[in-house]
């Protein structure tokens, strides 16, 4: 191929590069319903609160303390906003806080 065929060709990919793109970045991006409690620094400060008491109980396996810091924090959520969140959503709000603060301890 010469250069004139590579030009040729451009015109038509870039096009197609971009819409992958796209999709992509949209992909990626978080859902407003998260973002919105992620800037609550109610949310936040209370999600923190739990990990920690999870943190100081003893004999506990780590499945049993990410279990009572869920159903904690979805029970406190649920009297701060007055709706229920989904798992999904909580799951994501405490990793997010585990991987922003460290870990509790």
């Amino acid at each position: 191929m010469d250069k004139v065929d590579i030009w040729h060709w451009i015109v038509y990919l870039l096009p197609v590069a971009s819409y992958f793109i796209g999709i992509a970045k949209v992909k990626l991006q978080m859902p407003k319903e998260i973002r919105s409690l992620l800037a609550n620094r109610d949310v936040m400060d209370m999600i923190y609160e739990g990990i920690k008491a999870a943190a100081y109980t003893q004999g506990k396996s780590n499945d049993e303390k990410r279990e009572y810091v869920r159903k904690w924090a979805k029970s406190e959520l649920f009297k701060l906003l007055g709706r229920w969140v989904p798992d999904s959503v909580i799951n994501y709000l405490i990793e997010h806080i585990i991987a922003t603060k460290g870990k509790c301890k």
